[in-house]
Order: structure tokens, then C-alpha cells, then sequence
């Protein structure tokens, strides 16, 4: 299946939301972006190999993680809920949780979701989008617009803490991923008590290190039923090592200096040694056929290594059974710029 692509790779528009979306040039420029092996993005289906190792954890330790993110239903203390925008075909709004912190070290805080309201009748889908730093982006609710016309609901999970924090002590890492799947977690229970929203069809999306969060917590909670994921990866500790991407390069060389890390190497380890969950450790849990990934080529940003780290993760080789896979030509930017198309492709993917 070939998804078309434009014949000049970059279009006037493109470059207008590259520099809207303030790429780093000296980290990955644009023409590394644009060096495809041939135009055009295809659905590949892998032939099973038996040989193709295991990267995630066997589904007995998968479990034993799982408690690391329970919460009790009295964390919500409050909820808040106002109309932002009004459109021809969704209403946007801001529902704000008041949360007691189910890790128990932060108190009370707040966090926000942005809901995209179908107006159609009946129970519709619903997408959780996961942003991947703080905030929100052009992207997310471009994204979310676009599976409104697709016959979604969508709800944005703004981040309570950003992942670029560079005075966030390398062990404390872990927590924001926890609380992010958490806040994920306590969406669904609101939703399910919304007349728009059908409970048994709710999956999740997004781009990059929202990738990473979409897919961890596909594999932490079963009322997802399916989830899309572009230019994501796993193994954590190695795309923080190993990434070209200069806001999670601040974060690294600030952490390198402050906790007294001398090289790449030693933060690499460091991480390992600390990390206590990673979405390559919950594959085992999901079926593979659930889940779609666009993999990049040639990304500096999440390396390519790492996007097939995550794809091997929810694989069962050995019973032919994969996820399924758009390999893109481009690396992370274009990538992630042409999700429209690649929504398209997960509206259809979802509705299976």
C-alpha cells in the first residue's frame, strides 16, 4: 500500500511549520531530512523471523510493573470543566482535575485536558493524544481536528510536568512518565461517564516522545484498545544518550554536570540502573496486531535503533505476529509533519 507524497519534498507550507516548530538546525537540519531512499511511504508487512530477539520483558515481569501505576479514585479531588472554542463540527473544552499525587511526594496539582467534542450524535470514538513536552503544540490540536473529521472525539493529555526540566534529578525521571499514564488513566474514568464517548472504543496517538508516552500507556492499560504511534521508540536510557534533539540535550549535559556523570557512556548506565519503566517492558502484555508505527529513516532525533527496539517489543516473532508498520523515507521532522496523511491511515486502522 503506498501512501503518495508530494513530488517536491518540501513545499513552501512545509517550511513555514518547520520554522514554526523551531527544528535545530545544527541537531538535524532539514536537507538530512531530506535524503529518502525513494519517495513515498509504504505499509510493510515483515516476514516472520524466528531469529529476532525478544526486546521486552516476558509477560510475568511485565505484571509485577503494572502496580507501579495504581491511584485511588479519591486522588480526584475536583473537576472543572469550560468551553474554549466553538467550530462548525466540535467544541473544544478544558476539563481540569484537581489530583492529590498518586506517587505522594508533589500534593495537590493540577491537571488539564483538552477535549475535542464531536457533534454527532450517538457514542463516538475517542483518541487520548499525549503531547510530547510541555504543553501543547500546532500539532496536537491540528491532529485532534483532523480525527474530529474522521468521526472522533479527541482528548489532549496536557502534561503536568515537561520532560525538558533541566533541574529534574535523573531518578525522578520515571516519575513523570508514571503520573503522564496516570493522568491518562484517570481520562478514561471521566469518559466513561460521557454519553459522547464510546468506552469500549478508545485508543491512543502521538508523535515522538508522545510516541514513547502513547505507547506505554497502550501497554499499562487494557481499556486502550489500540494505539498509533509515529517516530517513537524504546529503551529510554539510549534515545536520552543518544539523541540529537538539543532540548533533551540541554536536559542531558545539564544532569551530566550537576550529578558529576563524566561521559556518555556513564549517563547511559546511570539511566539503566535507575530506570524502573520503559514501553519496550509492556509489549508482552498487548496483542501486536493492536498497534501501528510509522518508523523514520535515518532519525538523529529518536534514532532509528530505538524505533525498532519498540516495533520488536510488541512482536511475537516466532508466531508470525507483528504490529503494523508505514515506514517513512524521511527522518524525524518531515516524519512528524506529515501525520495528517498518517492519521488517515490510523482513523482506518482504529475503526478494524
Amino acid at each position: 500500500m503506498k501512501i503518495k507524497m508530494p513530488a517536491c519534498a518540501v513545499s513552501v507550507m512545509t517550511l513555514i511549520l518547520l520554522s514554526c516548530s523551531n527544528p535545530p538546525l545544527r541537531a538535524q537540519s532539514a536537507l538530512e531530512q531530506l535524503i529518502p531512499l525513494s519517495l513515498g511511504a509504504q505499509l510493510a508487512v515483515p516476514l516472520p523471523s524466528a531469529a529476532m530477539a525478544a526486546a521486552g520483558l516476558p509477560e510475568e515481569e511485565a505484571r509485577k510493573k503494572l502496580p507501579l501505576f495504581d491511584y485511588l479514585k479519591t486522588d480526584v479531588l475536583s473537576i472543572k470543566t469550560t468551553t474554549l472554542a466553538v467550530h462548525k463540527e466540535y467544541t473544544i473544552e478544558t476539563i481540569e482535575l484537581l489530583i492529590n499525587d498518586p506517587l505522594r511526594q508533589l500534593g495537590e496539582f493540577r491537571q488539564k485536558y483538552l477535549f475535542y467534542r464531536a457533534k454527532r450524535s450517538g457514542p463516538r470514538p475517542t483518541v487520548l493524544v499525549f503531547p510530547p513536552f510541555s504543553g501543547t503544540t500546532f500539532i496536537d490540536d491540528w491532529g485532534s481536528a483532523h480525527f474530529i473529521k474522521k468521526g472522533y472525539n479527541t482528548v489532549v493529555i496536557v502534561p503536568s510536568e515537561s520532560v525538558t526540566d533541566e533541574t529534574r534529578p535523573l531518578e525522578k525521571g520515571d516519575d513523570l512518565f508514571i503520573r503522564n499514564i496516570i493522568a491518562g488513566r484517570m481520562c478514561i474514568d471521566l469518559l466513561e461517564t460521557f454519553p459522547e464517548v464510546d468506552k469500549e472504543k478508545v485508543f491512543a496517538y502521538d508523535i515522538s516522545m508522545g510516541g514513547i508516552s502513547a505507547t506505554l500507556a497502550f501497554g499499562v492499560e487494557p481499556r486502550i484498545k489500540k494505539a498509533a504511534e509515529i517516530v517513537g521508540g524504546g529503551d529510554i536510557p539510549g534515545i536520552m544518550a543518544d539523541t540529537d534533539y538539543y532540548k533533551l540535550k540541554n536536559v542531558r549535559d545539564a544532569r551530566m554536570k550537576i550529578e558529576g556523570i563524566a561521559n556518555l557512556s556513564d549517563f547511559r548506565a546511570r539511566l539503566k540502573e535507575i530506570a524502573a519503566v520503559d514501553p519496550l517492558d509492556f509489549g508482552s502484555l498487548r496483542n501486536p496486531e493492536d498497534i501501528i508505527m510509522v518508523m523514520g529513516h535515518g532519525d538523529t532525533f529518536v534514532p532509528d535503533i530505538y524505533q525498532k527496539k519498540l516495533y520488536d517489543a510488541f512482536s511475537r516473532p516466532l508466531e508470525g505476529r507483528f504490529p503494523a508498520l508505514i515506514r517513512s523515507n524521511f527522518g524525524h521532522v518531515i516524519t512528524t509533519l506529515e501525520f495528517k496523511q498518517h492519521i488517515d491511515r490510523f482513523a482506518e486502522f482504529f475503526a478494524l
